[in-house]
Formats: structure tokens, C-alpha cells, sequence
């Protein structure tokens, strides 16, 4: 093969992966499963190219097929990955067991989310018996302007980074009282890095409320934020709030020094 030949080759080739990762990025939350027309219309992308990819994705195991719909939808090879990619991550191993913990001594719900853009994705979400109800799946994604998680994030990122952030959201209102004045928001920013955690009531889910701390790593910085959630009412009440706050900073510290991080 001539250099150039080689060189076209290695060019298909990785148009080839592009367009695969591209069909699988289409699968999310909102849409679990798909058929063929749904992704080749997404991507503007032929039929049979799509066809193509999806058939080699399901003879791997990253896709399966319901034959009696046509729906495609995400393979336990996943699954299978994500678990290997978890239990290479610093941050979840140390948080995992703690957050169990701390779910079932206070009876919440335990999070911990990394940033993704104007985004925390979710990575563990840990229940108590009494809490089921707040489950919240792995991978899901909350905007970071309006929950506890991104806040603290926020709070504790290099100020430009902060406001870049908040100006690339798209700011709308879940709730009623939801925050989407910048100005309103950094205010917040400024009180939870005084207080050391946020406090977050009705602006996400209405009647929910969410504590949380970030994580830091040994260079400073913060790259994940632990949570736990209740209800508004319950989490709200000052006795609550103190015991709850100073339990997530204990938690967060604790994985924050796992990774390296120790306060100046």
C-alpha cells in the first residue's frame, strides 16, 4: 500500500469510529432506545451508513435489538465498561462507602456527581429504606446553576471558569423558585463558599431540598461534589441543617484527603 493509499485508509478508518461514537452518543435518558430512522435523522446521516454501524455494535454487545419493534438500545458491554471505568476512578471508590453510610445513619439520600460542562453527571446515588423515592439513576445530569452539587462546584472553581459556566446554561426555571438571575446566583455562590456547603430548597424538584460539599484533589481543585437529599421541610429546619452540613463537609473532606488535598 503507497503512503497515500495508507494514508486514506487511516482516515476512513477513523471517520468510521467517529460515526459509531456518534450513534451511541444519541442514546440517553430521554431516549433509551431508538430505531434506525430516529439516529440516521439526528445525525443527518444515510440509513444503511447508520444500518451499518448498528449492526456491528449488536454483534459486540454495546447494543441490543427488540425484534418485534426494531428498537435499538444500549448492550450490557456498557455496562460492562462503565464498571470498569468506575472502579478506576478515585473519587467513587472512596465516596461509595461513605455515602452508604452516611444514607442510612440519617436517613437521606446520599449523591456524588462529577462536573461535565454546565452539568454534574451523576455517579452514585445511595439510598435508605426511607428514601427510595429519590433514586436517582447513574449518569443522569442536573444543569450546575441550579443544583446543590453544582453550586458547591461553582462556589470553589477560579471565578472566570464560574461565570463561563453560568453564562453557556440555559437558564430556566424547574420550579418557582428556581434562580436565574447571574447575579442572584453568584450571591449564592458567595454564601456557600462562607458557609462551606449549599443549601438548596425548591429549585430543583419542588418540596426536595439538597445539601452539598465539594471534593478537591491534591492541586486544589474541586472535581466532584458529594450531596444528600430530603425533603425541603425536613432538611430545612436549622437543627437539621446544622447536623446534615457538617456530616456531607466531614464526608467530602475525608474523600478530599484520600486524593491528596490537605487545607493550607
Amino acid at each position: 500500500m503507497t503512503q497515500p493509499e495508507e494514508s486514506r485508509h487511516k482516515a476512513s478508518k477513523t471517520k468510521s469510529v467517529s460515526k459509531t461514537l456518534a450513534i451511541l452518543s444519541t442514546f440517553d435518558e430521554t431516549t433509551p432506545m431508538q430505531r434506525t430512522s430516529d439516529i440516521a435523522m439526528k445525525l443527518d446521516m444515510n440509513i444503511s451508513t447508520v444500518s451499518r454501524h448498528l449492526n456491528t455494535m449488536l454483534d459486540w454487545g454495546f447494543l441490543e435489538r427488540d425484534d418485534s419493534t426494531g428498537f435499538y438500545y444500549p448492550g450490557l458491554e456498557i455496562v460492562a465498561l462503565a464498571g470498569a471505568a468506575l472502579q478506576n476512578n478515585d473519587v467513587f471508590r472512596h465516596a461509595f462507602p461513605e455515602l452508604q453510610r452516611l444514607s442510612y445513619k440519617y436517613g437521606v439520600h446520599g449523591h456524588m456527581g462529577i462536573p461535565r460542562k454546565t452539568e454534574v453527571a451523576h455517579l452514585i446515588s445511595s439510598s435508605s429504606e426511607r428514601t427510595m423515592e429519590l433514586f436517582i439513576p447513574m449518569g443522569h445530569r442536573q444543569p450546575m446553576y441550579c443544583c446543590a452539587m453544582g453550586r458547591a462546584l461553582l462556589a470553589y472553581m477560579p471565578y472566570a471558569k464560574a461565570q463561563d459556566i453560568l453564562k453557556n446554561s440555559d437558564l430556566q426555571k424547574r420550579t418557582p423558585e428556581t434562580k436565574v438571575d447571574l447575579w442572584e446566583i453568584s450571591q449564592e455562590l458567595i454564601h456557600t463558599k462562607q458557609k462551606g456547603y449549599c443549601l438548596l430548597l425548591n429549585e430543583l424538584t419542588e418540596g426536595k431540598g439538597s445539601i452539598a460539599a465539594p471534593v478537591f484533589n491534591r492541586e486544589r481543585l474541586p472535581i466532584a461534589a458529594v450531596s444528600v437529599s430530603a425533603s425541603a421541610h425536613s432538611i430545612s429546619q436549622p437543627q437539621r441543617e446544622r447536623e446534615l452540613a457538617k456530616a456531607v463537609m466531614a464526608v467530602a473532606g475525608k474523600i478530599s484527603g484520600k486524593l491528596g488535598y490537605y487545607p493550607k
